[in-house]
């Protein structure tokens, strides 16, 4: 029996410098004639590793290889399947410019295999590879653990956190690798597994350009002091313009780096505020300051969470859609690719977060009645109605029985008695200016009841930082939104103005429903190729840095790849 688990890298290279044939070898009954033993060990070991490298797949690989008759996937004794090695290899070597990891895909083992053998008969320099079982396992495990980080991320995201549910087409991986060695389509179909999102080619770029600034030491921090405004003078300016700087927001340094703070200086850093989320008044605050000493490692990491996301969602996001993220407090209307909309709105709080999720926008409604949903009921309001009956009344709600049509009388029930789970109806609040709902709603139909409205509180619109809702999405500038999806229906200001004034319902369907993707972006590169940044207000970075650390993986130091290998 070949005893896998005590073959180390250098002995194994020993052994193979050793024996290595003068042509490449592959046995009839299945690579160097182990595969099977070598799969059979795999299954009655857990854990075992192949030639000292950890086994991802274990039970892919068992399956797909009974299936096979214990086949070899892998040859080197025609061109075509040396070319299909080389093409893999290739497609692992690119993985850390995603954010991944190349040794989850034994791409270390492989470069220094090959650094000592070729599989190819015109290089002279090295002798020839020996293609045994242990290689043939590897390369097919790193296949398909390229395929699942593809498919499905590093991790699950309904592995990670509650709140995170996009549901992608279930792929058939053994039936689509042999479908790609069949018809020697292996580059095309590992080059369709990426993300085929501008923003997310686009998210990799910036990924490149901020490693160079930490590969450079990173970027200065900006000692404490007093606001700076422009024109003020500050010791600290030069060490500002250099930050700002390697981050792309200044162009270049005012003549003689004065100590006061230029026109220029207060326009880039207006530049870095937009792109962070800030107050954009050009003045080096307290708050800015501190987004400015966020480490490059940090934003690094932070670019590499993002683009495991974008690996979680399904492979379009469509022609047109409404785009909401969370963490941006924002809501964008893209069309052919271009946002044509964009707007602030107000998201879920830190106890009720808003879910991450995809639907379709069916139906808008004017005037609308806010149903009281039953967590806010038994949490907020009915705590009130005892303590005061009359709040029904005061607050414009009333009482409406199961069939949402038969109206009951609050002063009939004894709130005393009433619970959680016996409340006698619904609680609603009429249209109106005090509606909760605001004079609109745009309904897409979710396991959540979370949707677009607008709101009674225009204030929130103050704050910067807006998580306060109950968990749907308020909008600063519904009607907008609603005359740009009822324009093909022939409304206008005039029509949405009315309708939104009416005391009764209306409910208008839309010519063609339209996707909603409801995400949570912390960082992402706008339609001007910047960069944008912002804080991680529900903890959910957090929650997936923690996973993917706890992830299988074949990196030892950074389970992230915060370095091209």
């Amino acid at each position: 029996m070949v005893n896998l688990g005590i073959l180390t890298r250098s002995a194994l290279l020993l052994v193979l410098f050793l024996s290595v044939p003068a042509t490449p070898l592959v046995a009839d009954d299945g690579a160097d004639g182990a595969l099977k033993e070598i799969i059979g060990q795999i299954a009655a070991e857990p854990g075992l590793k192949v030639a000292g490298e950890p086994v991802f797949m274990a039970g892919e690989l068992l399956r797909f290889y009974r299936e096979r008759g214990y086949a070899p996937l892998w040859r080197t004794d025609d061109h075509r399947g040396r070319a299909q090695i080389r093409t893999a290899l290739r497609h692992f070597g690119e993985t850390p410019d995603s954010g991944l990891c190349g040794a989850d895909y034994h791409l270390p083992f492989f470069r220094e295999l090959l650094s000592h053998f070729t599989i190819e008969e015109h290089v002279y320099g090295l002798p020839l590879l020996r293609w045994s079982g242990w290689y043939d396992i590897l390369l097919t495990d790193a296949l398909f653990h390229y395929f699942l980080h593809m498919i499905e991320g590093r991790v699950p995201s309904d592995a990670i956190q509650e709140g995170w549910d996009l549901r992608k087409e279930q792929v058939a991986v053994s039936r689509v690798i042999r479908f790609a060695f069949e018809n020697d389509q292996l580059d095309k179909v590992l080059r369709d597994l990426q993300p085929d999102h501008e923003h997310y080619r686009a998210l990799k770029q910036a990924l490149e350009r901020y490693r160079e600034v930490a590969a450079m030491g990173g970027w200065p921090t900006i000692p404490a002091g007093e606001p700076v405004h422009p024109g003020m003078s500050d010791a600290r300016l030069p060490l500002l313009r250099t930050r700002l700087l390697l981050s792309g927001d200044l162009e270049q340094v005012p003549a003689g780096n004065p100590e006061n703070m230029a026109d220029g200086d207060a326009a880039a850093l207006r530049r870095f505020q937009r792109r962070h989320g800030l107050a954009a008044d050009g003045v080096l605050g307290e708050g800015t300051r501190a987004a400015l000493n966020v480490p490059v490692t940090e934003r690094v990491r932070q670019i590499e969470i993002n683009l495991e996301r974008w690996r979680w969602l399904p492979k379009t996001l469509g022609r047109n859609y409404l785009l909401v993220n969370i963490a941006d407090f924002s809501v964008a209307l893209v069309e052919n690719g271009e946002t044509v909309l964009a707007m602030p709105a107000v998201v879920g709080n830190h106890y009720r977060k808003t879910p991450v999720f995809s639907a379709w926008l069916e139906y808008i409604e004017f005037a609308p009645y806010w149903y009281v949903p039953k967590t806010i009921l038994v949490e907020d309001k009915l705590p009130l109605i005892r303590r005061n009956p009359a709040y029904i009344d005061e607050n414009h709600y009333e009482l409406v029985a199961w069939d949402r049509e038969t109206l009951l009388d609050p002063a009939e029930i004894d709130w005393e008695t009433v619970g959680s789970d016996d409340f006698p109806g619904l609680l609603r609040q009429k249209p109106g200016p005090w509606n909760a709902l605001g004079r609109v709603k745009f309904m897409l139909p979710n396991r959540y009841a979370v949707y677009l409205h607008d709101t009674n509180e225009r204030h929130h619109f103050w704050q910067r930082n807006r998580p306060l809702s109950s968990g749907c999405i308020r909008l600063k500038r519904p009607e907008v939104l609603a005359r740009h999806l009822l324009e093909e229906k022939g409304w206008g200001d005039t029509d949405i103005a009315e309708a939104m004034a009416a005391g009764t319902p209306q409910r208008v369907y839309l010519e063609r429903p339209l996707p909603v993707h409801v995400l949570y972006w912390t960082a992402w590169v706008d339609d001007n190729d910047r960069v944008n940044f912002r804080e991680d207000i529900y903890g959910r970075d957090r929650d997936l840095l923690q996973a993917l650390f706890a992830a299988p993986s074949g990196c030892t130091l950074h389970r992230l790849a915060s370095a091209p290998e």
